[in-house]
């Protein structure tokens, strides 16, 4: 006897998350996939939807603002046990979805109280090379004052001098590179 789906995957899905987020999160208008959960209060959406090809079930936490920032999202996956069923599909419209509830209850709430990553910096190639050049500025500086201090108190200071002159050439390309990137021509090459 043919069996008659009385509710869609997504649907039974969508239903199983909502009782597990709780009245905080507003699910989809449409039980479709992906499946997207709201928390206006948390400024947060959650994605799900099902991986066919792994046989497993994709939870993707993203702000609500930026969703499609993938820097600022966080994964969760779930893979059930789909034995007796050919497909993930199939194990969604007629397996026992209540027998995974509690293991999902557990990915959700991990997934939707950690932070998500915050926004990256973009850093411009000047600012990274004023750093770097800046980083070795102050080592150059530390290995003269030791250099100094060597001369100072009579100790041998060939391999400091050797040092300071790696140091100094590296500084010296380092400058060259950021004075490039201020539009300054280099006259020495």
């Amino acid at each position: 006897m043919p069996r008659t789906l009385t509710k869609l995957p997504a649907e039974r899905l969508t239903t199983l998350v909502t009782g597990i987020l709780g009245t905080d999160w507003t699910p989809p208008a449409a039980p479709n996939w992906p499946a997207v959960f709201t928390n206006e209060a948390v400024d947060r959406q959650l994605t799900v939807y099902p991986d066919r090809r792994n046989h497993r079930l994709v939870f993707i936490a993203a702000a609500a603002d930026d969703p499609d920032n993938f820097a600022r999202q966080r994964f969760a996956k779930y893979t059930p046990d789909l034995t007796g069923h050919d497909t993930i599909d199939g194990w969604l419209a007629d397996g026992d979805l209540d027998v995974v509830a509690d293991a999902l209850a557990v990915i959700l709430e991990r997934l939707v109280e950690l932070p998500l990553p915050e926004r990256a910096v973009h850093v411009t190639p000047l600012e990274t090379e004023r750093e770097l050049l800046a980083k070795q500025a102050q080592e150059l500086a530390a290995h003269v004052s030791h250099f100094a201090a060597g001369l100072i108190w009579s100790q041998p200071v060939g391999d400091d001098a050797q040092q300071l002159a790696t140091l100094a050439q590296g500084l010296a390309h380092i400058a060259t590179r950021v004075d490039e990137l201020r539009g300054h021509k280099n006259t020495r090459r």
